[in-house]
């Protein structure tokens, strides 16, 4: 689903956008000729919640709305209304798949696994007085990380990818016989 697009020079709501009860009731509410706070509440939405956004590397939602509002220039006390927040909700369902799941899940653990290596503490040991921690299997987790760093970015395109082509087929293209392939149980 397309949020806004550019037209004429200006950011204008999609039309599809607008077919959704919650994004167009901030639409209309906002009453100023250039919706300037409309567009600021989808810049949210989109950031906070659209898989491709470029603020999906921060997993925690909160460390994430603070980046957000900090970096695209809202007013320090944006705050999502009740309404904008039922908005993503309903803007995270019709984006979902399983892939953007795996995708979510992945992130999470990568940076679990980043959160592990950046604290380990090489001089701890045990109750018995031994490493805590061993250096080959340190070593090991970092050998698979370029691994783990190439597959995320390869996920991400295909997200990308499958999100883009859900969207030119509810924007009435039509999907082909067996495009999908044959789906088995």
């Amino acid at each position: 689903m397309k949020l806004i697009e550019y037209k004429d020079y200006r950011i204008v709501i999609s039309d599809e956008a607008l077919l959704v009860k919650p994004i167009r009731d901030l639409f209309n509410e906002d009453d100023s000729p250039e919706k300037e706070f409309f567009l600021e509440q989808m810049s949210y939405l989109y950031f906070m919640v659209d898989p491709r956004s470029t603020y999906n590397y921060i997993t925690d939602l909160e460390e994430r709305a603070q980046a957000i509002i900090e970096q695209e220039g809202l007013t320090p006390s944006f705050s999502p209304s009740p309404q904008l927040q039922e908005a993503m909700e309903v803007y995270r369902k019709h984006t979902i798949t399983t892939s953007t799941l795996l995708l979510e899940d992945t992130r999470l653990a990568i940076d679990k696994l980043r959160k592990f290596l950046r604290d380990i503490d090489l001089n701890a040991v045990d109750d018995k007085g031994k490493p805590k921690y061993q250096p080959s299997a340190i070593a090991t987790t970092m050998k698979q990380i370029p691994q783990l760093a190439k597959d995320l970015v390869e996920t991400e395109k295909i997200v990308a990818k499958e999100i883009e082509e859900q969207g030119r087929a509810r924007g009435g293209n039509q999907k082909h016989l067996f495009e999908d392939g044959i789906k088995r149980k």
